[in-house]
């Protein structure tokens, strides 16, 4: 069994059950191949690896590998692109596996095996919907999950949001999602109005705000909706698109997340 699922910057896959593949590079990727199940027999630049759940193994860009799974295992492999604004470099300059830093990484595979899935449903979503901030969030955790790997970005408490943004920056893209949260916004946008790159935008949002510019959006899009619920006898389908969702199944989505309750049981109360 194969689950697959790509955009511009990351590639996600898991296979299971007696999956082989023959000898091959990727020269402008970084992988990471993660054993959630069982044992997975690895060779890489000629050198063999027993993986087993909890071991997993980095693939530097360029590096020779192959891989086959028996009865009864499960791996998950994370690609990430080595270069430009959503790829490794924006973590950490170009990754030597094997120079400075051991390429046999131990990760927590019942976590790993939870944000896969998350990953997988959000990105299938977003890119279903063609929402660019939902995807760009998944490609951003995935970014950061990868840096921790390598030891570029631990993964750890994040800092108490300020109360106070002093970032002139930052406000402005703040200010700027506070008007135009009605409409398809992509991470690039936003941290172009903050002077910042895409992954560190970001991570300046979430320790600003304590959330993704994708839960913000929404944050601002569901107190919105919640007011003209209350205060106008507009048709949900009307408050839906005039609040940027593609259809009104994913607003009534959305809105049971966010409240615990439908659109029109929230009207009703």
């Amino acid at each position: 069994m194969e689950m697959k699922a790509e955009t511009q910057w990351i590639e996600l896959w898991q296979g299971s059950e007696s999956f082989k593949n023959d000898s091959h590079r990727h020269d402008h990727w970084m992988q990471a191949t993660l054993p959630v199940k069982g044992t997975c027999a690895f060779t890489q630049e000629n050198r063999s690896y027993a993986l087993g759940e909890g071991s997993g193994l980095i693939q530097p860009p360029g590096a020779n590998h192959h891989f086959r799974l028996g009865s009864g295992t499960s791996v998950i492999i994370v690609k990430v692109r080595e270069r430009g604004a959503g790829g490794m470099e924006a973590v950490r300059p170009r990754f030597a596996g094997g120079e400075s830093h051991d390429i046999r990484r131990p990760f927590d595979p019942d976590e790993l095996a939870g944000r896969f899935r998350r990953w997988m449903t959000a990105l299938m979503q977003g890119q279903a919907l063609a929402d660019p901030l939902a995807v760009q969030d998944v490609e951003h955790d995935v970014l950061a999950y990868m840096g921790g790997l390598v030891g570029a970005a631990p993964e750890g408490a994040r800092s108490v949001p300020p109360k106070g943004i002093a970032d002139p920056h930052m406000r402005e893209a703040l200010a700027y999602l506070h008007d135009c949260y009605d409409r398809a916004l992509s991470v690039d946008e936003l941290a172009g109005i903050a002077l910042r790159s895409r992954y560190h935008f970001i991570r300046s949002f979430r320790e600003a705000t304590g959330v993704t510019p994708y839960q913000y959006l929404l944050k601002l899009r569901m107190d919105e909706a919640m007011n003209r619920l209350r205060r106008t006898r507009e048709t949900v389908g009307r408050i839906s698109a005039d609040l940027g969702f593609s259809s009104t199944s994913q607003f009534h989505r959305a809105f049971l997340k966010s409240t615990g309750m439908t659109p029109q049981a929230f009207r009703q109360q």
